[in-house]
């Protein structure tokens, strides 16, 4: 069965029915055309641009720097000894925390002991030599304060980690200063 180009009319089965036209065929490709931009490469993506390279370097940067500053604060760097109890300790060990002319001073770094005189009030000197002999007072020191009189002023020794200072007159009696001097810094 051929058609003439030139005749119109369909086509016809041999049973005398007309063909029906075949069916349109179906496109190849569905989606809307889109425009074709050509690219000769695909290149690496663009970098990221200098701006926010700082501002990421910036923001590590201080993350990094707090926590180091933190972590550094709770480091005790300072070479300062703990302070020594023991003029405390002396005081506590005799028992004399409450008497009268004993009185512990600069949080425990010194130490003023105000014996009785004969026109003053203070502490009895047995309670003195107790707490000297508690700070170990080397006995040229002791014997330098139990030979000590009016006219000699005042008078100062050193031994271990301890200085003091001594007078004595009758009327007032012995006035002792002991303290734990900051060691110096060479």
């Amino acid at each position: 069965m051929t058609q003439n180009p030139e005749n119109l009319t369909p086509p016809v089965a041999d049973g005398g029915m007309p063909v029906p036209p075949p069916p349109p065929a179906a496109p190849v490709n569905t989606a809307p055309a889109a425009p074709y931009v050509m690219e000769p490469y695909r290149t690496a993506p663009d970098p990221v641009s200098p701006r926010r390279n700082y501002a990421l370097f910036a923001g590590a940067g201080l993350v990094l720097g707090l926590g180091a500053g933190f972590l550094l604060a709770q480091i005790d760097f300072s070479s300062e000894p703990e302070p020594s109890v023991a003029l405390t300790d002396a005081v506590s060990s005799c028992g004399v925390e409450d008497t009268t002319g004993i009185e512990l001073g600069d949080e425990g770094q010194s130490l003023t002991m105000d014996s009785e005189g004969k026109e003053s009030y203070g502490a009895d000197f047995a309670d003195i030599t107790c707490v000297l002999d508690a700070i170990d007072i080397p006995d040229s020191v002791s014997n330098r304060m139990n030979a000590t009189r009016s006219l000699d002023g005042r008078l100062t020794a050193e031994w271990d980690e301890f200085a003091a200072s001594w007078s004595y007159h009758p009327d007032s009696g012995m006035n002792v200063v002991i303290e734990i001097p900051e060691p110096s810094e060479d």
